[in-house]
Protein backbone atom coordinates (compact mmCIF):
# COMPACT_ATOMS: atom_id res chain seq x y z
CA UNK A 1 0.00 0.00 0.00
CA UNK A 2 3.13 2.32 1.20
CA UNK A 3 4.52 1.02 -2.22
CA UNK A 4 1.32 1.81 -4.13
CA UNK A 5 1.26 5.72 -2.44
CA UNK A 6 4.89 6.40 -3.71
CA UNK A 7 4.25 5.57 -6.94
CA UNK A 8 1.37 7.78 -7.62
CA UNK A 9 2.98 10.63 -5.92
CA UNK A 10 5.80 9.89 -8.35
CA UNK A 11 3.15 10.00 -11.19
CA UNK A 12 2.19 13.19 -9.89
CA UNK A 13 5.48 14.68 -9.39
CA UNK A 14 6.74 13.53 -12.67
CA UNK A 15 3.66 15.27 -14.82
CA UNK A 16 3.30 18.33 -13.17
CA UNK A 17 6.29 19.37 -12.22
CA UNK A 18 7.73 20.34 -15.69
CA UNK A 19 4.03 22.06 -15.81
CA UNK A 20 5.19 24.40 -12.90
CA UNK A 21 8.32 25.55 -14.99
CA UNK A 22 5.71 25.98 -17.51
CA UNK A 23 3.10 28.43 -15.81
CA UNK A 24 6.42 30.30 -13.96
CA UNK A 25 7.88 31.00 -18.02
CA UNK A 26 4.28 32.39 -18.54
CA UNK A 27 3.37 34.20 -15.72
CA UNK A 28 7.21 36.22 -16.52
CA UNK A 29 6.06 36.93 -19.85
CA UNK A 30 2.55 38.31 -18.82
CA UNK A 31 4.24 41.06 -16.94
CA UNK A 32 7.04 41.54 -19.40
CA UNK A 33 5.46 43.70 -22.05
CA UNK A 34 8.64 43.90 -24.39
CA UNK A 35 9.70 40.52 -24.33
CA UNK A 36 10.18 39.31 -27.50
CA UNK A 37 10.51 35.38 -28.62
CA UNK A 38 12.42 36.43 -32.07
CA UNK A 39 15.34 38.40 -29.81
CA UNK A 40 14.90 37.74 -26.64
CA UNK A 41 16.12 34.49 -24.42
CA UNK A 42 14.00 32.80 -21.71
CA UNK A 43 17.00 33.46 -19.46
CA UNK A 44 16.54 37.39 -19.55
CA UNK A 45 13.20 36.71 -17.45
CA UNK A 46 15.43 35.62 -15.08
CA UNK A 47 17.68 38.60 -14.59
CA UNK A 48 16.88 40.62 -11.47
CA UNK A 49 17.63 44.43 -12.30
CA UNK A 50 17.18 44.13 -16.06
CA UNK A 51 14.17 46.38 -16.85
CA UNK A 52 14.64 46.45 -21.08
CA UNK A 53 11.95 43.57 -21.34
CA UNK A 54 9.64 45.67 -18.77
CA UNK A 55 9.15 46.67 -15.33
CA UNK A 56 9.17 45.09 -11.80
CA UNK A 57 12.58 42.89 -12.74
CA UNK A 58 12.78 41.67 -8.92
CA UNK A 59 9.51 40.32 -9.23
CA UNK A 60 9.69 38.23 -12.66
CA UNK A 61 12.92 37.31 -12.10
CA UNK A 62 11.24 35.73 -8.54
CA UNK A 63 8.68 33.73 -10.41
CA UNK A 64 11.14 32.46 -13.04
CA UNK A 65 13.97 31.16 -10.84
CA UNK A 66 12.06 29.88 -8.10
CA UNK A 67 9.41 27.82 -10.90
CA UNK A 68 12.72 26.70 -12.46
CA UNK A 69 14.14 25.30 -9.27
CA UNK A 70 11.34 23.97 -8.22
CA UNK A 71 10.42 21.68 -11.04
CA UNK A 72 14.33 20.74 -10.94
CA UNK A 73 14.15 19.89 -7.80
CA UNK A 74 11.14 17.64 -8.39
CA UNK A 75 12.32 16.71 -11.50
CA UNK A 76 15.88 15.38 -9.73
CA UNK A 77 13.63 13.49 -7.18
CA UNK A 78 11.60 11.54 -9.79
CA UNK A 79 14.42 10.60 -11.68
CA UNK A 80 16.47 9.46 -8.33
CA UNK A 81 13.35 7.41 -7.65
CA UNK A 82 13.15 5.90 -11.16
CA UNK A 83 16.80 4.53 -11.10
CA UNK A 84 16.34 3.29 -7.96
CA UNK A 85 13.04 1.45 -8.71
CA UNK A 86 14.55 -0.54 -12.00
CA UNK A 87 17.14 -2.76 -12.00
CA UNK A 88 18.06 -2.83 -15.71
CA UNK A 89 21.61 -1.18 -15.27
CA UNK A 90 21.65 0.36 -19.08
CA UNK A 91 18.32 2.08 -18.09
CA UNK A 92 19.89 3.38 -14.98
CA UNK A 93 23.55 4.44 -16.67
CA UNK A 94 20.87 6.30 -19.17
CA UNK A 95 19.23 8.23 -16.95
CA UNK A 96 22.05 10.12 -15.25
CA UNK A 97 22.65 12.44 -18.15
CA UNK A 98 18.41 13.40 -16.98
CA UNK A 99 19.87 13.70 -13.42
CA UNK A 100 22.88 16.09 -14.55
CA UNK A 101 20.18 18.01 -16.19
CA UNK A 102 17.84 18.45 -13.21
CA UNK A 103 20.59 19.44 -11.31
CA UNK A 104 22.13 22.04 -14.13
CA UNK A 105 18.10 23.37 -14.43
CA UNK A 106 18.60 24.38 -10.69
CA UNK A 107 22.03 26.07 -11.10
CA UNK A 108 20.04 28.01 -13.81
CA UNK A 109 17.31 29.21 -11.10
CA UNK A 110 20.41 29.71 -8.73
CA UNK A 111 22.89 31.38 -11.33
CA UNK A 112 20.76 33.67 -13.33
CA UNK A 113 21.95 36.36 -16.30
CA UNK A 114 23.16 38.31 -13.10
CA UNK A 115 25.85 36.00 -12.88
CA UNK A 116 27.24 36.15 -16.25
CA UNK A 117 29.67 32.97 -17.22
CA UNK A 118 28.44 31.16 -14.65
CA UNK A 119 24.74 31.15 -16.16
CA UNK A 120 25.90 30.45 -19.20
CA UNK A 121 28.01 27.54 -18.73
CA UNK A 122 25.43 25.79 -16.51
CA UNK A 123 22.51 26.28 -19.34
CA UNK A 124 25.08 25.02 -21.94
CA UNK A 125 24.88 22.00 -19.43
CA UNK A 126 21.32 21.61 -18.88
CA UNK A 127 20.73 21.60 -22.74
CA UNK A 128 23.43 19.42 -23.64
CA UNK A 129 22.85 16.84 -21.08
CA UNK A 130 19.09 15.80 -20.86
CA UNK A 131 19.80 14.87 -24.74
CA UNK A 132 22.49 12.07 -23.97
CA UNK A 133 19.43 10.89 -21.38
CA UNK A 134 17.18 10.12 -24.40
CA UNK A 135 20.00 8.78 -26.78
CA UNK A 136 21.17 6.43 -24.20
CA UNK A 137 17.66 5.66 -23.26
CA UNK A 138 16.86 4.96 -26.87
CA UNK A 139 19.20 2.60 -27.53
CA UNK A 140 19.26 0.76 -24.59
CA UNK A 141 15.60 0.49 -25.15
CA UNK A 142 16.05 -1.14 -28.65
CA UNK A 143 16.88 -4.53 -27.25
CA UNK A 144 13.04 -4.67 -26.53
CA UNK A 145 10.39 -5.08 -29.26
CA UNK A 146 7.56 -3.52 -27.39
CA UNK A 147 9.87 -0.24 -26.57
CA UNK A 148 11.36 0.19 -30.42
CA UNK A 149 8.72 2.61 -31.24
CA UNK A 150 9.72 5.18 -28.38
CA UNK A 151 13.62 3.86 -28.82
CA UNK A 152 13.15 5.68 -32.32
CA UNK A 153 11.61 8.82 -30.64
CA UNK A 154 14.46 9.12 -28.06
CA UNK A 155 16.97 9.01 -30.70
CA UNK A 156 14.96 11.56 -33.24
CA UNK A 157 13.80 14.09 -30.37
CA UNK A 158 17.17 15.17 -29.54
CA UNK A 159 18.18 15.58 -33.12
CA UNK A 160 15.60 18.16 -33.92
CA UNK A 161 17.04 19.95 -31.06
CA UNK A 162 20.41 19.77 -32.70
CA UNK A 163 19.09 21.08 -35.80
CA UNK A 164 17.14 23.97 -34.59
CA UNK A 165 20.21 25.28 -32.55
CA UNK A 166 22.69 24.82 -35.45
CA UNK A 167 20.34 27.20 -37.37
CA UNK A 168 20.09 29.10 -34.67
CA UNK A 169 24.14 29.87 -34.24
CA UNK A 170 24.79 29.91 -37.76
CA UNK A 171 21.73 32.77 -38.65
CA UNK A 172 19.81 30.36 -40.92
CA UNK A 173 16.19 31.23 -39.18
CA UNK A 174 14.57 34.05 -38.71
CA UNK A 175 14.62 34.33 -35.20
CA UNK A 176 18.33 35.86 -33.46
CA UNK A 177 17.34 34.93 -29.65
CA UNK A 178 17.58 31.88 -28.10
CA UNK A 179 14.17 32.04 -26.37
CA UNK A 180 12.38 29.91 -29.42
CA UNK A 181 15.28 26.94 -29.38
CA UNK A 182 15.26 26.60 -25.76
CA UNK A 183 11.07 26.43 -25.02
CA UNK A 184 11.47 23.63 -28.10
CA UNK A 185 14.22 22.00 -27.06
CA UNK A 186 12.53 22.06 -23.37
CA UNK A 187 9.79 20.92 -24.72
CA UNK A 188 11.24 17.39 -25.70
CA UNK A 189 12.26 16.49 -23.13
CA UNK A 190 9.00 17.51 -21.01
CA UNK A 191 7.09 15.01 -23.65
CA UNK A 192 9.97 12.54 -23.38
CA UNK A 193 9.76 12.34 -19.36
CA UNK A 194 5.98 12.55 -19.48
CA UNK A 195 6.03 9.35 -22.21
CA UNK A 196 8.64 7.60 -19.65
CA UNK A 197 6.13 8.42 -16.67
CA UNK A 198 3.00 7.20 -18.68
CA UNK A 199 4.59 3.54 -19.81
CA UNK A 200 5.52 3.01 -16.24
CA UNK A 201 2.61 3.69 -14.54
CA UNK A 202 0.55 1.89 -17.46
CA UNK A 203 3.05 -1.49 -16.50
CA UNK A 204 4.47 -0.99 -19.85
CA UNK A 205 8.09 -0.98 -18.54
CA UNK A 206 8.36 -4.75 -16.55
CA UNK A 207 10.67 -5.84 -18.54
CA UNK A 208 13.25 -3.57 -16.72
CA UNK A 209 12.87 -5.52 -13.42
CA UNK A 210 10.88 -2.98 -11.52
CA UNK A 211 11.98 -3.33 -8.09
CA UNK A 212 8.89 -3.95 -5.67
CA UNK A 213 11.26 -3.81 -2.85
CA UNK A 214 11.14 0.22 -3.10
CA UNK A 215 8.80 2.23 -0.24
Amino acid sequence: MKEDRLDRLMMIIGFFSPIIALVSITLSIAISPNFDWITNALSDLGHYTAVEIGDNPLIRAIIFNSGLIVTSILMLIFAVWFILKIDDIPTKIGMLPFVSAAIFLTAIGIFSENFGDIHFYVSVGFFASFPFAMWFIGIGWIRFPKLRWFSVISIILPLISVCIWYVTFNGLIWWTGMAIPEIITAGTAIGWIWIVNLLYQRGQLSMLKIDSTIN
